[in-house]
């Protein structure tokens, strides 16, 4: 699975910030330690806090933010989901035993 979302949030300086991120296979792994949860719990839905959380893990990551995830969730003004994309995203191709 690929996710992007697009994050508009408040900079240390007060200054809105936007970025864009592509969540990655570690990020959904450091949500599993952090949740308790497995990713395939997210096929019944994806509540604030998980996108918040895997939106923050991707900008600490690459260090484009420094703060704590609790500090930097109190600047984000907006997520939005820019991309899903499936594990396997082809169709099955049919057979002649179909």
């Amino acid at each position: 699975m690929k996710l992007t979302f697009k994050i508009t949030y408040l900079t240390l300086a007060g200054k809105t910030q936007v970025d864009t991120v592509e969540i990655t296979l570690a990020d959904f792994a450091a949500w599993e330690r952090r949740s308790r949860k497995r990713v395939q719990d997210l096929s019944t839905g994806m509540g604030i806090d998980d996108m918040s959380y895997l939106c923050w893990h991707r900008l600490h990551v690459e260090k484009r933010d420094n703060r704590d995830y609790e500090t930097w969730l109190e600047s984000v003004q907006l997520i939005e989901s820019e991309q899903v994309e499936p594990a396997n995203p082809t169709e099955p191709a049919q057979s002649d035993g179909n």
